[in-house]
């Protein structure tokens, strides 16, 4: 077992929590009216809301993530995110997904 934690230095950006080969497990803070630019991974994307509210975005849709509720995105999906109403921060989850 290994335990993870959050660096409380971090009010901006990434903070890596674990960053392996086929996994990468990352809190992100997102200040208000801040974003993260449009991106894409070549893993899967777990994105789980641990405070305030982010305006999750793919092209084709947008939700509101908040403490309790998350995303999965496929590979290679674009997608970012914005706070634009107040602070934010989700815990991403980069992974290789056993079949």
């Amino acid at each position: 077992m290994r335990v993870l934690s959050a660096n409380p230095e971090v009010k901006q950006g990434p903070d890596r929590l674990l960053s392996e080969r086929h996994l990468s497990i990352v809190r992100l803070v997102i200040p208000k009216g801040t974003d993260i630019k449009r991106h894409r991974s070549l893993m899967t994307v777990t994105v789980v809301g641990i405070k305030g509210a982010v305006e999750f975005h793919t092209d084709d849709d947008v939700t509101t993530i908040v403490p309790g509720k998350a995303v999965v995105m496929e590979p290679g999906e674009f997608h970012w995110l914005e706070a634009p109403d107040e602070d934010g921060e989700v815990m991403v989850v980069h992974g290789v997904l056993a079949q």
